[in-house]
């Protein structure tokens, strides 16, 4: 199946998205990424870093597509209109690519394993989504969404298309940072889907989209070099809230508590990352100043605040 992955970011996530990407290229270097630039800054940097089968498009490539986005972009925040954006991006690229699957990832996710186990128990599904999967601590953030927009796969099919039109046109209705009529931003919507697409599949694997509002559910320990989260091997995370701080260290949340589990996570995943991130951050600081001086108008939205 000719699958391909899509994601978006600007300029402020460009050192987390390197990142991913470079993650995700260890266990699959032959799937397209085709990354929306937010911003033109961003777009600019990722023309020269030429990173393997990235293939950029800017963002004024999917609002010349797509003209009601011009009035969208008026009316909502930065981050909001983002977020409006994300039914957008696969759905340009059903219609510009021959793509049998695209699978949207966020920009903040990082890869231990490989996907592709998970990926080929999809078989036929329309669409594959991932639970957020609270802990007992983050049990009231079911307001916000019982599914995580980190990772959307459709399918070229009538169902995963029908999926996907009808969501860029709820996301175009409605897409902000607020919880209304069972509504929140572009999360939401998924609740319902279960239920009107019977070919969805949900994502069970514990490994798949661990985070900081499900960590604490799990045992997590290494075995042959596999960070081991009950059963499951850690596919990837999920480092939603974590923050870049004016000095240039890192600082990814985590929970007080957890014992061994929390000991193991720190040491093998949440540390090396911070690290990493640490290092890519100041590698394209140093070799592209303009982000030293780039304004930054974004809020981040309640999702991630709260989740993390």
């Amino acid at each position: 199946m000719n699958d391909i992955y899509c994601t978006y970011f600007d300029h402020n996530y460009l050192s987390r998205a390197v990142l991913m990407i470079e993650s995700l290229r260890r266990f699959d270097a032959r799937s397209p990424i085709y990354v929306l630039a937010l911003s033109e800054l961003c777009g600019e940097i990722l023309q020269d870093l030429s990173l393997p089968n990235v293939k950029v498009i800017p963002l004024a490539t999917l609002e010349e597509s797509y003209p009601e986005l011009g009035a969208l972009k008026q009316e909502r925040t930065l981050i909001e209109y983002y977020f409006t954006l994300s039914p957008f991006l696969p759905h340009y690229l059903f219609e510009h690519t021959r793509a049998d699957r695209i699978t949207y990832i966020d920009g903040d996710l990082y890869f231990y394993t490989s996907p592709q186990p998970v990926i080929d128990g999809f078989g036929d599904a329309s669409v594959a989504i991932t639970p957020h999967r609270f802990s007992y601590q983050y049990r009231n953030h079911l307001v916000y969404g019982r599914f995580n927009v980190a990772w959307i796969t459709y399918r070229r099919c009538a169902e995963g298309l029908t999926c996907l039109n009808t969501y860029k046109a709820e996301c175009t209705e409605w897409c902000f940072d607020r919880v209304e009529d069972g509504r929140f931003g572009d999360q939401k919507y998924l609740d319902a889907w279960p239920d009107r697409y019977p070919s969805l599949k949900i994502i069970e694997h514990k490994g798949f989209n661990l985070a900081i509002w499900n960590v604490s559910s799990y045992v997590i320990r290494p075995r042959n070099g596999v960070v081991m989260i009950d059963d499951d091997p850690l596919i990837f995370y999920h480092f939603a809230s974590t923050q870049l701080l004016p000095d240039g260290s890192v600082r990814a949340p985590v929970l007080a508590g957890g014992g061994r589990s929390r000991a193991v996570l720190i040491e093998h995943v949440i540390a090396p990352y911070e690290r990493r991130l640490q290092e890519e951050r100041r590698r394209l600081a140093d070799r592209f100043p303009a982000l030293a001086t780039a304004r930054s108008d974004i809020r981040y939205p309640s999702k991630l605040v709260t989740a993390g």
